[in-house]
């Protein structure tokens, strides 16, 4: 006899779940309801360009996130939709990130990508292709604040670039390229036959795309804590927003990672910025949920009356069909 949950008991072990996390993890590294409350020694000295800046370099990475599944379509033999198509369809789709879950964005990029002729198929296989090249980027870059290094910058360089050897050698392996396409459709749970690269050194090529991108959102989150009047180092700052994501994605109960991402950021941010890491980590989230949320929202609400307008189209002209 199988056993299931009704919705509400779900949203609630999902609340319970994120709450224990982040408190658990919060709890280990000290902070207190003090610092929680105080934001005011996480904006020591604003400067308004940078933060601007920031914005727009982490907006950057974010259209480069959806030129990239576009490629990524493109390659796997279908139709590569123009770079409005592909932000307009990535951008929406993003939303899905905010539930809990990690399947409502690859849904959202089938479902949007079918309106525009694409095969939802290679869309959804695409879309997960392009989270596990993400993910092993974000590994990359996380791992020296995943390792605890304590011995300085040159050490953490060299733990980076131990982690992006191996995962180079990896990716240079067809048969293990082939079994992460496999894997790929069935979690996209669209088709049984894998579409296939059109080119050689696939995984290589998508690897060094990928972390090129999250570079990008790296440099947008230490341009953002330069914009709030710190000046932490660039290795400890991007190592540290990388492994923060990562653990916050693996959180799946967590909607966006949501509480858990903050709580590991304060515990990696702690070293450089003390006590005023917990305010820079409450500010992270409202930076990248506005540079996200306020596109995403926009393209949303202009796809769902552009759709709107074309049902009503088609529905007047059926009707006046003899």
């Amino acid at each position: 006899m199988t056993h299931r949950w009704t919705p509400w008991a779900r949203r609630v072990i999902q609340l319970v779940l994120t709450i224990g996390v982040t408190w658990l993890v919060v709890s280990q590294v000290g902070v207190t309801l003090e610092d929680v409350s105080s934001l005011g020694t996480a904006v020591p000295d604003p400067s308004g360009l940078v933060l601007v800046g920031s914005a727009a370099v982490l907006l950057l990475g974010l259209s480069i996130s959806g030129w990239l599944w576009s490629l990524m379509v493109s390659e796997l033999g279908e139709l590569r939709p123009g770079l409005w198509g592909a932000l307009r369809i990535v951008f929406t789709a993003n939303l899905g990130r905010y539930l809990p879950g990690r399947l409502w964005q690859i849904a959202g990029l089938a479902v949007l990508a079918g309106r525009e002729g694409i095969s939802r198929t290679v869309a959804g296989v695409a879309g997960v292709l392009g989270q596990a090249f993400a993910l092993t980027a974000v590994a990359i870059l996380a791992s020296p604040a995943l390792i605890g290094l304590g011995g300085g910058e040159g050490r953490a360089w060299a733990v980076a670039l131990g982690v992006l050897a191996i995962f180079v050698v990896l990716a240079s392996i067809p048969a293990l390229v082939d079994g992460g396409l496999r894997i790929a459709v069935r979690i996209a749970r669209l088709s049984s036959d894998p579409p296939r690269p059109s080119a050689r050194l696939f995984g290589l090529r998508w690897l060094g795309w990928y972390l090129m991108n999250w570079i990008v959102y790296a440099v947008a989150f230490v341009l953002f804590v330069r914009g709030l009047g710190f000046s932490g180092g660039w290795l400890e700052l991007m190592s540290s927003f990388a492994a923060a994501y990562l653990l916050g994605y693996v959180a799946v109960f967590a909607p966006a990672g949501l509480g858990v991402r903050e709580g590991f950021l304060i515990a990696f941010l702690q070293p450089e910025l003390a006590s005023a890491a917990v305010g820079v980590a409450l500010l992270t989230r409202v930076w990248m949920t506005l540079v996200e949320l306020v596109p995403a929202g926009g393209l949303a609400i202009w796809e769902i009356s552009r759709t709107a307008g074309s049902s009503g189209s088609r529905g007047r002209l059926e009707s006046e069909e003899p």
